[in-house]
C-alpha cells in the first residue's frame, strides 16, 4: 500500500504537535527531511547517507522543510512493533499551525500521501493488530466525555469485548461443524452430535442474552444518565438545574409558566456524566406556546432513565404528575426555610436551589444509580453496531432451535447467520463497505 502522512495532534496552537508516516517508504521519507542534530541542511538526494535510526527511540534533531526549519524529536517503529503494521516514523515538532501543516507538506512532497479518515487504525485492522471492535472502542476512546465512558472505551479498545464475541464465535463454530459432519457422515455421527446439539445452542443463546442484557447500562456509561426535571409551575425547577450545573443555565423568574422549552446542559459527578433536561412546568394552558412546551415535556419524561419530580415544599404533592414506569426522585424544592420535615417515602430529597443546600447530596444519589445497575464482572456493550449484531445472532439462535424437528441444511442455514451476524462485529465476516463506514467516522490521523 501506498505510505501515508498526516498530522495527529489537534490542529491549533500548542506546546507539542504530532506527524506520522507509515508505510513500506516511511523511514527513507523521513530520513529525508529529518536531520540528527542541529544541521539544517536539506540533503541533496545524491548526498543522502540513511542515518542511524535506532527503533523506539526518541531521536533529536531538526526537521527541514522547503521554507522553514522546527527543532524536534522524531521517532521510528518497525513494522512489528508499530501500531499499523508497517514501518512508521512520528514527529514531535513544535504545535504551531503552520508548523504542523509544512511539515505535512514537506512529508507530502518526499513522497507520502495524505491519509484518509482513520487509515491508520484500518491499516492497524487489515494488519490483525486489532479487531474491528477494538478499533470501534479507539475511536470511543477519543470521543469520550466522561470517566465512565472512558472506562467502557477501554475495555473495548483493549479487546475484552472482542475475545467474548470470539468465545461464543468458536462454540458456535464447533456446533456448525458437527453438524455439518452428520450431513456427510450420519451412520458415524448422529448418535455423538445430534442428542446435545439443542443444548449447545442454548448455552450460545445465553451467553448472547448475558451481553445483551448489559446494553442499557453501556449506553448510559457512554451517553450518561438522563435526568428530566419535571413538576408543577414555579416549583423551581429551573433554579435546582442551576444549582446542580453551577451556572446559570435556564432563565429563572417568579412568573409562573417561564420555561416554556425543554433547556439541556450535562455535568459529571463521580465519573457518570448526568444530562439534565429542565422542562416546561406541566399544567393545563390556553396559551398555545406554553402547550408546546408542555407537550416537549411530556415527551421528554418519556425518554427519561430518571425523573426529578421538584416539589414547592410550600405546596406539597398536589400537581397530580404520575411517572408510570420510570424511576423517580421526589425532589422538595425551597426547604431553606426552617420547619419542613421530608415525607416518608423512597427516594425523597430536600433542597434548596437558592442556597445550595442538599443539591450536591442529590447529584450524588444519582450518579451511585450507575454504581448501582453496574454489571459486575461482564463486558458492557456501548456500540448500537454491536447491540444490532447481536441481536440479528440472538433471531437466528433462535430460529435454529425451533426449527431442530425440522432438516439439518435449515437449522445449519440458521446457525451460518448467526456466526455471521457475531463475526460483523470482530471484522471477520464484515464486508468492506462495513468496514469503510467505521473507518470514515474517524478524525485524520488517527
Amino acid at each position: 500500500m501506498k505510505t501515508i502522512a498526516a498530522i495527529s495532534s489537534p490542529i491549533g496552537a500548542g506546546g507539542i504537535g504530532i506527524v506520522r508516516v507509515s508505510g513500506n517508504d516511511a523511514l527513507a521519507i523521513a530520513d529525508a527531511i529529518f536531520n540528527f542534530g542541529k544541521d539544517t541542511r536539506l540533503r541533496p538526494r545524491e548526498e543522502r547517507v540513511v542515518q542511524n535510526w535506532e527503533p523506539l527511540k526518541l531521536n533529536f534533531g531538526t526537521f527541514v522543510a522547503a521554507d522553514f526549519c522546527d527543532i524536534g524529536y522524531a521517532a521510528y517503529f518497525p513494522a512489528e512493533k508499530a501500531y499499523t503494521g508497517e514501518d512508521t516514523v512520528e514527529f514531535y515538532l513544535h504545535g504551531g499551525v503552520r508548523i504542523m501543516q509544512g511539515a505535512l507538506n514537506a512529508l507530502i512532497e518526499s513522497g507520502a500521501s495524505l491519509a484518509e479518515h482513520g487509515e491508520f487504525t484500518k491499516r492497524a485492522f487489515l494488519a490483525g493488530r486489532l479487531s474491528l471492535a477494538d478499533a470501534e472502542g479507539v475511536i470511543d476512546m477519543i470521543n469520550a466525555d466522561s470517566a465512565a465512558g472512558l472506562r467502557a472505551a477501554y475495555r473495548l479498545m483493549d479487546g475484552k469485548v472482542a475475545k467474548a464475541i470470539t468465545a461464543i464465535s468458536d462454540d458456535l463454530g464447533e456446533i456448525i461443524a458437527g453438524l455439518e459432519a452428520t450431513l456427510d457422515y450420519p451412520e458415524e455421527t448422529e448418535d455423538e452430535v445430534l442428542p446435545s446439539l439443542e443444548k449447545s445452542i442454548e448455552e450460545c443463546i445465553g451467553k448472547v442474552n448475558e451481553l445483551l442484557s448489559s446494553a442499557s447500562q453501556g449506553r448510559i456509561a457512554k451517553h450518561g444518565i438522563n435526568v428530566v426535571l419535571a413538576g408543577d409551575v414555579n416549583a423551581g425547577k429551573s433554579s435546582l438545574m442551576n444549582a446542580m450545573l453551577k451556572d446559570e443555565r435556564a432563565i429563572v423568574a417568579d412568573i409562573a409558566g417561564t420555561t416554556r422549552d425543554t433547556v439541556e446542559d450535562s455535568l459529571e459527578c463521580d465519573g457518570v456524566r448526568i444530562n439534565l433536561v429542565d422542562t416546561a412546568g406541566i399544567r393545563e394552558s390556553g396559551d398555545i406556546i406554553e402547550v408546546k412546551g408542555v407537550e416537549r415535556a411530556k415527551r421528554a419524561v418519556e425518554s427519561a432513565d430518571l425523573i426529578l419530580h421538584v416539589i414547592d415544599r410550600n405546596c406539597g404533592i398536589n400537581d397530580g404528575l404520575e411517572f408510570y414506569g420510570k424511576r423517580v426522585f421526589t425532589v422538595f424544592n425551597k426547604c431553606d426555610l426552617a420547619g419542613f420535615a421530608i415525607p416518608r417515602i423512597a427516594y425523597a430529597f430536600a433542597v434548596s436551589a437558592k442556597t445550595g443546600e442538599g443539591v450536591d447530596s442529590l447529584v450524588r444519589a444519582i450518579a451511585a444509580l450507575y454504581r448501582e445497575n453496574s454489571v459486575a464482572g461482564g463486558e458492557i456493550l456501548t456500540n448500537e453496531r454491536h447491540i444490532s449484531a447481536l441481536t440479528e445472532a440472538r433471531r437466528a439462535l433462535e430460529s435454529a432451535l425451533s426449527g431442530l424437528n425440522f432438516t439439518a441444511d435449515c437449522t445449519l442455514i440458521d446457525l451460518r447467520q448467526a456466526y455471521d451476524s457475531l463475526g460483523q462485529i470482530t471484522g471477520k465476516t464484515a464486508t468492506e463497505d462495513i468496514i469503510d463506514a467505521i473507518f470514515s467516522k474517524f478524525c485524520v490521523g488517527k
